[in-house]
């Protein structure tokens, strides 16, 4: 999969990929575990989807783009030897995205006992992640079907899906690909529980503690209808016990984590040039070049106000939707409004999607973002989601 600069295009493909089941079927294939669930899509067999927690893991690995899976089994030779006595769970496959690379942004190696930087090798911690998971049983070329469950599982949930898929080997057999058993694990971003830390933060534990009122019985396998009751409730109090700048400072960091090889360029072309606007035309013409496509209320910069909107989920159905639920679900990447039957969540819900942004913009600034305004939402009956950050 090509790299697409547009910090929305990108996470777009990673979503549809997953949903969709198509790019991956070429591609290779800890925790706590809650009870499963079955799962079963257009009369396919039922699965049983549990949930897990990655805790922060020492790993080394690999990590270096793909375009098929043979090129992975001189990179597992190299690290089982590499690796030997200090290997410290089973052979796991990582793959990230909104990275910039030509292929697949991969990652192939072990959780091991101690670091191992040898060669090709480096040895990091992988940071505490929540997923869906299943277990495969068959040849790599069938794990797409797999996956395909999970995220569909995922849109049943409101839960929206973190920028890595993993792949743990418990068994390989290349002379007896039918034999395999993998597990196929799809992160999640568990934001209701980053939520309550964020309003502690902010707000203090008291206030968390009724803003969150029925938090606590929410599930990773919650219905989406449910969940955005609560979210719908929650947000009420909200409102009532914090001011705009605290929404702001709260929501906005109960976003996925973006990967820092995303800013990276960008920030460079800042630096080299000291005005914003460079980024802006930049992040367009890329958007264009690889879509054909243009932000619909374009990006702006006057020196005090950066104004910034999102570009949608599925440019197509979009651009043919004749109601507002059919624009709504064709715009909006996030799980929760997408797939709610009638979500009444207020406006401020949208400072989620102005913290994936921010934590584009900042690194590139060098500067923390205090105030923003939202200018625009689906959830009100807008056309497209914007916003203002307020920089002085």
């Amino acid at each position: 999969m090509k790299h697409y600069s547009s910090p929305d295009f990108d996470r777009r493909c990673f979503i549809e990929i997953g949903l969709k089941c198509v790019a991956l079927a070429s591609i290779p294939p800890c925790c706590g575990m809650n009870p499963g669930l079955a799962w079963a899509g257009n009369g396919a067999p039922k699965i049983d989807i549990d949930t897990l927690v990655r805790q922060p893991t020492l790993f080394a690995g690999i990590r270096k783009p793909i375009t098929n899976r043979k090129q992975l089994e001189p990179r597992i030779e190299t690290l089982q030897k590499a690796c030997s006595q200090k290997i410290a769970g089973p052979l796991t496959h990582i793959f990230r995205f909104d990275t910039p690379v030509e292929g697949y942004d991969s990652e192939i190696g072990f959780p091991v006992t101690e670091a191992i930087n040898h060669r090709d090798i480096r040895t990091h911690t992988l940071r505490e992640m929540h997923f869906y998971s299943a277990l495969h049983e068959g040849p790599d070329e069938t794990i797409s079907e797999i996956r395909a469950k999970l995220y569909q599982h995922m849109n049943t949930t409101g839960l929206s899906p973190e920028l890595e898929l993993v792949e743990v080997f418990h068994h390989r057999d290349t002379e007896q690909p039918q034999r395999a058993r993998t597990q196929v694990m799809t992160s999640f971003l568990a934001w209701p529980e980053v939520y309550r830390t964020q309003l502690a933060r902010v707000l203090g534990n008291e206030a968390a503690d009724s803003i969150w009122q029925g938090g606590e019985i929410m599930t990773p396998h919650t219905l989406v209808d449910a969940r955005c009751r609560w979210v719908e409730e929650s947000l009420a109090r909200l409102k009532k016990r914090s001011d705009v700048d605290q929404q702001f400072d709260i929501l906005s960091r109960v976003a996925l984590v973006r990967p820092s090889e995303d800013t990276n360029h960008y920030r460079k072309l800042y630096e080299r040039s000291g005005d914003l606007r460079d980024v802006l035309r930049a992040q367009e013409a890329d958007l264009k070049a690889k879509t054909g496509k243009t932000f619909p209320d374009p990006w702006r910069w006057d020196g005090k106000v950066l104004h910034l909107s999102k570009v949608p989920y599925n440019h197509k159905a979009y651009a043919t939707a004749k109601s507002p639920t059919d624009k709504r679900k064709a715009y909006c990447f996030c799980n929760l409004v997408r797939e709610a039957a009638d979500p009444q969540i207020d406006p401020i819900f949208c400072y989620r999607a102005a913290g994936w942004s921010r934590q584009f913009f900042e690194p590139i600034l060098g500067r923390q973002f205090t105030s923003c305004k939202i200018t625009h939402s689906i959830l009100r009956g807008d056309d497209f989601c914007a916003w203002d950050y307020h920089l002085g």
